[in-house]
């Protein structure tokens, strides 16, 4: 079992096993093993203490062994007062637990069904339960803001201890009943059942009955038409989110996951450690070309995805420069790249919009209507945002110029997010309106679904011009395209999110 310690100073941890010398059963030897034998039966698992000939040793050491796992300090205290209930040395121990260990999220019968339940997930769907996927799940449950995995993840009683001692999330629900609730969702028939019969009854006991059956659909992908996952025609995502790190604002904080058509993101890495920008190429770089689960990925298509703050969406991504082998290229002409926003990701009031627009877009392809904005200042942000919704057609809005993210003149762009248009896009340098609506609405032709790779193309085709006759106004160098599935998100943000 992993060491998951609830942390105490040496003193601290020095006054509990002074006041539980105290105890007549404690410093006993046969009284103090028949302790430890019925606090493993009421763990359901052996309890990694060392033992010592030295009495006081011995008890430094199953005081040490107790804190490593969560409840099990509890579990002997309630032993220990069955020989000891009503003594004045009972009740300075009870105090001196309350001050300085916290109440454990779970019973002890609690804990023993879950792991009666994960391990016979285990022998129903092992992939489940494998390192990778705890991995993923643990960061999905403990994202953007929670600790690292400090344990193997192939220690699944390990990982659960961990989550266990992390008793409220940064929305309020805690990570544990989070975890096992996406364990339920991974998982199918009588095992997924039971799990949720598990999150069921501890969300009661916790009083989260009330709206947790609200909370329970999930957010989930739309029937697809598209071939399965390693067919041909199926395609794979890497997609790289960048997170400003608020202690120092030019350094930010990296995830990636890979994502197949229709199935569970896998995470790649979730940084702790801010970066500069200017690290993002290398970080790109590793990911594609020696990053195995990405390089063997199942459907060998593949499209990059940025998920960027709003005011990040117009840097050049696509023309990052990454050198293979001694080979340099841009990004944007190997594969094709898209940026989404990050802030409409993280707000779930914004949704409801743009999995409206995505669906009637994923209906109507060939139907999607722009919304044309020639210049700045052209509407007013409520005005663009009144067009928006009222047109269901109007899926795109595209503007001949790069808009702001701050000031009088940002209106823009955050009323297309808002509003729920899952496609737009600019020329970072500025282009005449007439050019640019003509140049835009022939790729739009050729299909909205289709843009990442229209315009990928296009990407290509303004190297070419580079190589000929010096083509350095050409679109394909300057546009930046926000193309936002409504369907398929990071993991992060499809997770159950119980109330508190």
């Amino acid at each position: 079992m992993s060491d998951v310690r609830w942390s105490l100073p040496f003193d601290d941890q020095s006054r509990l096993v002074r006041a539980l010398w105290e105890l007549e059963t404690i410093r006993k030897r046969t009284s103090r093993d028949l302790c430890v034998s019925l606090l493993e039966r009421q763990l359901g698992h052996p309890l990694p203490a060392t033992r010592d000939d030295k009495d006081i040793t011995d008890v430094w050491h199953l005081v040490d062994a107790c804190l490593s796992y969560p409840g099990a300090f509890h579990a002997l205290i309630a032993i220990v007062e069955e020989f000891h209930r009503g003594s004045i040395p009972m009740e300075a121990v009870r105090e001196l637990v309350d001050e300085l260990l916290p109440e454990p999220l779970l019973r002890p019968k609690e804990r023993r069904e879950l792991d009666a339940l994960l391990r016979g997930l285990g022998d129903r769907a092992p992939g489940v339960v494998g390192p990778d996927a705890i991995r993923a799940l643990y960061w999905e449950v403990t994202a953007p803001s929670g600790p690292a995995l400090d344990t193997d993840p192939g220690d699944l009683r390990g990982v659960l201890a961990r989550l266990e001692d992390l008793t409220v999330g940064v929305d309020g629900v805690p990570p544990l009943l989070a975890f096992v609730e996406e364990l339920a969702a991974h998982a199918a028939g009588p095992a997924a059942a039971g799990l949720r019969a598990w999150v069921d009854a501890l969300a009661r006991r916790l009083g989260l009955e009330r709206r947790l059956p609200a909370a329970r659909p999930r957010e989930v992908a739309a029937p697809r038409s598209e071939p399965a996952p390693g067919s041909a025609g199926a395609r794979s995502y890497l997609v790289i989110e960048l997170r400003r790190d608020g202690a120092v604002p030019d350094r930010y904080l990296a995830s990636a996951w890979l994502q197949a058509e229709g199935e569970h993101g896998l995470m790649l890495r979730c940084d702790d450690e801010p970066v500069p920008f200017e690290r993002l190429p290398g970080l790109v770089k590793e990911l594609l070309s020696e990053d195995q689960r990405v390089v063997n990925r199942p459907a060998p298509e593949l499209t990059l995805e940025f998920v960027l703050p709003v005011d990040m969406l117009g840097t050049p991504v696509d023309q990052l420069r990454i050198t293979v082998d001694g080979l340099e290229r841009r990004l944007g002409i190997e594969h094709p790249v898209i940026v989404r926003s990050l802030d409409r990701m993280r707000r779930p009031a914004y949704h409801h919009q743009w999995r409206r627009k995505w669906r009637w877009l994923r209906e109507n392809p060939h139907g999607a209507k722009v919304c044309w904005v020639t210049q700045s200042g052209q509407y007013g942000g409520e005005n663009l945002y009144s067009m928006l919704l009222s047109e269901p057609s109007s899926v795109c809005m595209a503007m001949a110029f790069p808009p702001r993210t701050d000031g009088p003149d940002s209106a823009e762009l955050r009323a297309a997010l808002q509003a729920g248009a899952p496609i737009v896009t600019w020329c970072r340098s500025g282009r005449d309106p007439e050019r640019f609506a003509q140049e835009f609405q022939a790729l739009l032709d050729e299909g909205a679904m289709d843009l990442p790779d229209t315009v990928l193309r296009l990407r290509r085709e303004a190297l070419r011009a580079l190589d000929g006759d010096g083509g350095g106004d050409h679109l394909g160098l300057d546009l930046t395209l926000v193309f936002d599935d409504a369907d398929r998100l990071p993991e992060p943000y499809v997770r159950l999110s119980a109330p508190a």
